[in-house]
């Protein structure tokens, strides 16, 4: 397997932190931000989107974070991480659904607007509000890990990748507050998986002031 992607990207790092996870041998070949490589005929030819990642296994192209997780799951994970059971295979699904059109949508507007986007730039009101309604997220996940060890009981699967992928920065950011008591325990556990260290524990102070992709 082949992974074209930056290891700045938090889509790319829900992929680097799954692979290793599961174990898995694959070619890293550095692609986007300053390694360029997103409109070469080559590369559009696997991905029309030009953006990463983009996981080839042998011959076969997989583009969309989410979807290529669920790919790894199916074809390389244990049954827990995206059970064949429709019922359990849904309570995942939601949550990954959850994480891209709510969570992730709100943070990254932050992230951008805030963190990305040089001081004299920022409109101060967009992320006023974008901090609020991440607030409101984690409300909602702190409740949903009220008694479990992780998003859905207490097995590890991909219900807490696609959101625990952006735990690092929302904790880190100096814009955020801190995080609430069951997300907190959560995410002290991510912190202890050797995969979540190397691929999302990463510094992230070259990203900021920084508008370019």
């Amino acid at each position: 397997m082949k992974l074209y992607a930056r290891r700045t990207s938090s889509n790319c790092q829900k992929v680097l932190w799954l692979l290793g996870e599961l174990g898995l041998d694959y070619e890293f070949v550095a692609t986007g931000g300053d390694a360029g490589g997103l409109r070469d005929a080559g590369y559009l030819a696997l991905n029309p989107n030009g953006v990463v990642p983009t996981l080839l296994d042998g011959d076969f192209a997989v583009w969309e974070s989410h979807a290529i997780l669920r790919y790894l799951a199916a074809t390389h994970g244990p049954e827990r991480y995206w059970p064949e059971d429709p019922r359990k295979r849904s309570a995942i699904d939601r949550w990954m659904d959850w994480s891209q059109s709510q969570f992730d949508a709100s943070f990254m507007a932050l992230f951008w607007g805030y963190w990305r986007t040089p001081e004299g730039e920022r409109d101060a009101d967009a992320n006023r509000s974008q901090v609020g309604r991440c607030r409101y997220y984690m409300t909602i996940l702190d409740d949903a890990l009220e008694g479990h060890a992780c998003v859905v009981g207490d097995q590890f699967s991909l219900a807490d990748i696609p959101v625990g992928a952006l735990m690092y920065r929302y904790a880190n950011l100096d814009a955020t507050a801190a995080l609430p008591p069951n997300v907190a325990r959560w995410y002290a556990s991510l912190t202890e998986r050797e995969a979540f260290r190397a691929h999302v524990m990463l510094p992230f102070d070259d990203l900021k002031g920084r508008l370019a992709p």
